[in-house]
């Protein structure tokens, strides 16, 4: 048995050396991590459990000895981090690039599985040149990239298993290195993508394949890089600068998730009083709200020690998702940014808030909405958009009207017509709607309300700006008063002190914690407005 464990011992050394020291070192000149240092940074220590180190790639046909690619080019396995299971995997770059073969893709696809079996989380960290063009055209056994639903074992394959996990598990995809064509579809696919600046891009099409179709030079950044994706198309919603920071930031957002969509995001002892009360909310929000001030600092002010998980921090800026927590209890709160065009909602804060919504009724997570926005301004572009402004602003009601976890809205300043749809209200399924002295909150726009009514008067008038402002301020004294006028209409709960936003949340949260929706007619799943 000695002599079989040394031999096993003296293999697995081998294996564990991935690409060899060259490629090792050549990754660490790039700034980057191997794969082995990332699995081993993002898990506790001493928790990695590897698995299916020893598969043997079958031969292509191409002058290519499998004995070099140790682990077909990923890791795979499970562990614990803070202390909870997760399975992961990891592309090794220092193997053939971290291409994709059908070895590769039994493994992933398989890990997959087992998470949403034991119904626990899974991290893939992607760093690949994409499909493995040996593998894809020397191989005549089973190909389950290319061909049929099941592959070795029963496996599904690298793009139904994450389809198959979205709403029973959390996914979470860190992008550290290329991801081209079809092998970007799956990372994608995840709840949570988290991308390095400089390092990691992602595009359908290479940009050689670009020049080769269109005859145009397009560098990486351009077509797919990490700031791309963080800042114009919103696919990435973390963009960290090193592995450390990426690794780091998954290893924070996993605190806040619970393992599966039976159960409920653990509750941490974060020490922080839960009756607070905050002086300082009473300084933030200006007497003219039209203007800006940076609702940052409310949320932070709010939430367990100031501690604020925020993410797509840098696309559609006008509102801001992330998580805090109130007396240790997980939350997801959604809010306008006046401190960026005056919280304007349009094609894209519509998108970012619609998808952070049902993701946190998927897992059990209540949402706050804090309220501040002029609403939608009329854009001839976005109307026109392939988008649609329209469509999109109704998945955010969709997604609203859906959602049966605990919901409460805090009106901090302005929110007429249709915006209210966009955050909210209690015709919408959402618990309880608070609001602050300095909200302004009406079924309509005063001024466009005066417009509408007055037309005539104004305009035949031969001071047509004296009589509207005389119309304006009989209208907000005597019909509009704000921030009653609300309260009046069974729009807003009621009116509170801002200083003790943070303690009436928390005892609301523990009200509804056990809430139970009314019945709702079973179905396969939803249809999302297109």
């Amino acid at each position: 048995m000695h002599e079989k464990l040394k031999a096993l011992e003296d293999r697995r050394s081998y294996l564990l050396r991935g690409g060899g020291i060259r490629e090792v070192e050549r990754q660490h000149q790039q700034g980057k991590l191997t794969a082995r240092e990332r699995i081993l940074r993002l898990f506790d220590d001493g928790s990695f459990q590897e698995i299916d180190l020893w598969i043997r790639p079958i031969k292509t046909g191409f002058d290519i000895d499998e004995r070099d690619l140790p682990g077909d080019a990923v890791i795979s396995g499970f562990g614990k981090v803070h202390g909870r299971p997760i399975f992961a995997y990891a592309h090794d770059f220092t193997v053939v690039g971290g291409t994709m073969s059908s070895g590769q893709d039994h493994k992933v696809t398989r890990l997959i599985e087992m998470a949403i079996e034991a119904r626990v989380p899974y991290v893939g960290i992607v760093d690949s040149g994409g499909v493995r063009i040996h593998d894809l055209f020397g191989r005549p056994a089973f190909r389950p990239i290319q061909a049929g639903r099941l592959g070795i074992g029963g496996t599904t394959g690298i793009f139904a298993a994450p389809s198959i996990a979205s709403g029973v598990i959390p996914q979470i995809t860190v992008m550290l290195g290329p991801c081209y064509a079809g092998s970007a579809y799956s990372p994608t696919l995840a709840d949570f993508l988290i991308m390095r600046r400089g390092i990691s891009f992602m595009s359908v099409a290479s940009p050689q394949l670009l020049k080769t179709v269109t005859y145009k030079d397009v560098t990486q950044d351009e077509i797919g890089g990490a700031e791309l994706h963080a800042t114009v198309t919103g696919t990435a919603d973390y963009l960290a600068e090193s592995d450390e920071e990426a690794i780091d930031f998954c290893r924070e957002l996993l605190t806040y998730l619970p393992s599966n969509h039976r159960d409920f995001p653990p509750i941490i002892d974060t020490g922080d009083d839960p009756n607070r009360r905050e002086d300082s909310l009473l300084e933030i929000v200006p007497e003219d709200l039209s203007k800006p001030y940076d609702m940052h600092e409310i949320i932070h002010r709010i939430v367990d020690n100031g501690k604020f998980l925020e993410i797509q921090r840098l696309f559609a800026k006008s509102i801001i998702i992330g998580f805090g927590r109130l007396d240790g209890q997980t939350v997801g709160i959604v809010a306008n940014n006046p401190s960026h065009e005056n919280g304007i909602l349009n094609i894209d804060t519509c998108d970012k808030e619609a998808r952070f919504i049902r993701f946190c009724d998927c897992f059990n997570i209540p949402l706050v909405f804090l309220v501040d926005t002029i609403g939608f301004l009329p854009s001839f572009k976005e109307e026109r958009s392939r988008d649609g402004l329209i469509r999109t602003a109704a998945r955010v009601v969709f997604s609203i009207c859906e959602a049966t976890v605990p919901m409460i809205v805090v009106y901090i300043g302005r929110c007429f017509g249709p915006a209210r749809l966009i955050m909210g209200t209690p015709r919408m399924g959402v618990d309880m709607v608070y609001s602050w002295p300095s909200s302004k909150v009406a079924r309509m726009d005063p001024d466009e309300v005066v417009d509408i009514i007055y037309k005539e008067e104004i305009e035949s008038s031969k001071d047509p700006e004296r009589v509207r402002k005389e119309k304006l301020d009989e209208l907000l004294r005597d019909y509009i008063q704000f921030p009653f006028h609300s309260a009046e209409h069974l729009m807003v709960n009621e009116i509170i002190d801002p200083r003790d936003t943070r303690p009436i949340l928390i005892r609301t949260l523990k009200t509804l914690a056990h809430k139970e929706p009314f019945p709702r007619p079973w179905k396969k799943h939803s249809l999302i407005p297109r």
